[in-house]
């Protein structure tokens, strides 16, 4: 019997390291761009931004769902980062990436485009196949099934074959509900997987503990959790 067939990556402060600081620019334009759009201060704004992602996944969901806003403006504007200057090329990450069992894929709740620009800087794009965007699940985010329902469907493969890699623990529980193979990638400085974001997706409980089959500290210690994930496919 075969083993894994496919891994599903987050981008976000898995993919990139969330120690690069590239997800707190887009935070932050996400931020003024809200402040913008509803016509509040920054703190406010922020707090509009937290409460949308708490209840909807994505700040973006919020709005669209609450203020009928425009997705594709959004996304043009809060993704217009500096990934060239923050990231630098990372062929050991590209290599291990490729040396992985079954195909890879991005998994994400960010355009594509980014992407793209993500995995051309790491100069690992040749690492994956398809790149599930938030187009591809119709702007619904993960947590939501959209998005794993529809890449599945993509995929066409059993989900005991599937390995989901994400750093948020909201992620990571749908994943397992949905019948993934599941790694944890816990990290101090995410955005939604270090303590304040776990805290806030698990009610306390942690993602070691409750829905993640391995966790890792960072992505390079993915290779040697391979075994164990094949061995539960």
């Amino acid at each position: 019997m075969p083993g894994i067939e496919h891994w599903l990556f987050d981008l976000d402060d898995t993919i990139y390291p969330a120690s690069s600081g590239l997800f707190r620019h887009v935070s932050a334009r996400i931020t003024r761009r809200i402040g913008e759009l509803l016509g509040l201060p920054e703190d406010a704004a922020r707090s509009v931004q937290r409460a949308y992602w708490r209840q909807y996944g994505t700040s973006l969901r919020g709005l669209v769902v609450e203020h009928g806003v425009d997705p594709e403006p959004f996304l043009a504007y809060v993704h217009d980062v500096p990934v060239e200057d923050v990231l630098t090329p990372d062929p050991e990450l590209a290599a291990m990436l490729r040396a992985l069992p079954g195909e890879r894929h991005v998994f994400t709740n960010g355009p594509s485009e980014f992407a793209e620009r993500v995995l051309a800087r790491l100069g690992a794009r040749d690492a994956f196949t398809h790149l599930f965007d938030i187009r591809h699940a119709a702007f619904v985010p993960k947590p939501d099934p959209v998005p794993y329902v529809r890449a599945l469907a993509r995929l066409g493969a059993n989900p005991a074959r599937i390995v989901l890699v994400d750093d948020a623990p909201q992620n990571v529980v749908q994943g397992r509900a949905m019948g993934l193979r599941t790694v944890w990638l816990r990290s101090p400085h995410s955005v939604a997987g270090g303590s304040a974001g776990n805290s806030v997706a698990l009610g306390g409980e942690t993602a070691e503990g409750s829905a993640a089959d391995v966790t890792i500290e960072r992505l390079s210690d993915l290779p040697a959790a391979v075994p164990r994930l094949d061995s539960m496919a």
